[in-house]
């Protein structure tokens, strides 16, 4: 009688043990199935097909792909700022040509001269920018109104590139005119200058002051 309990419990306990087993089956969270990976984005760079001195087999001037400020510690600039146009991308080596008889400096230097100058304001004033903000826009709108002069072209040089489109595939052919103008530094700080100088009048608040006089002081510097 005592082995037929035995037993019987053995039996009751091993049920036990199954329902418990499947409930927790049941209520584990199904695997989520492997996901394919996502391939990253791929962009292929531009490709040089030919450039003015290729037939002469003469590499393409180190000038045409430096950054500006990498342009003006060449000891060929010092004393000089260095401005750097592009054309717009064109089909024909005479298109592009073309844009270099129509290209008007003295309007596209003043618009680099305008972004350099908010620029130096932005850093200078930092986060007080707010309290030079009018005084800022009457600087950039004297800048705006003179004549950038002293200027010369210094360079040009025209590429023929490939370029690609997201997927990797040809987008087209097109020629691009690189041109470099300088204008003395001395001639563009005293523009500068004199624009800071005529506006700085009537101000609301010591802190104010406070700033205007710091981005005075980082004009300084030069642009």
């Amino acid at each position: 009688m005592k082995a037929g309990k035995r037993v019987l419990k053995r039996v009751l306990m091993m049920v036990v043990l199954v329902a418990v087993f499947a409930a927790a089956c049941a209520s584990a969270p199904e695997a989520e199935p492997e996901r394919a990976p996502v391939p990253e984005p791929t962009t292929r760079r531009p490709e040089m097909l030919d450039h003015r001195n290729y037939k002469w087999g003469t590499p393409v001037p180190e000038w045409v792909t430096m950054e500006i400020d990498e342009l003006e510690q060449l000891d060929q600039y010092q004393g000089y700022y260095v401005f750097r146009f592009e054309s717009p991308r064109a089909r024909s080596l005479q298109g592009a040509e073309l844009w270099t008889q129509q290209f008007t400096a003295q309007s596209a230097l003043t618009q680099e001269v305008e972004n350099r100058v908010q620029t130096r304001f932005a850093g200078a004033a930092a986060g007080d920018l707010d309290q030079v903000e009018t005084y800022m826009e009457q600087v950039v709108a004297s800048v705006s109104d003179a004549t950038v002069s002293g200027y010369r072209r210094a360079r040009d040089y025209w590429v023929k590139m490939r370029y690609f489109d997201p997927d990797g595939n040809v987008e087209e052919d097109a020629y691009t005119y690189v041109v470099l103008y300088t204008v003395p530094e001395d001639t563009l700080n005293r523009m500068v200058q004199d624009a800071l100088d005529r506006n700085d009048g009537r101000v609301e608040s010591e802190e104010e002051r406070t700033v205007r006089d710091r981005v005075k002081e980082a004009f300084e510097r030069g642009l």
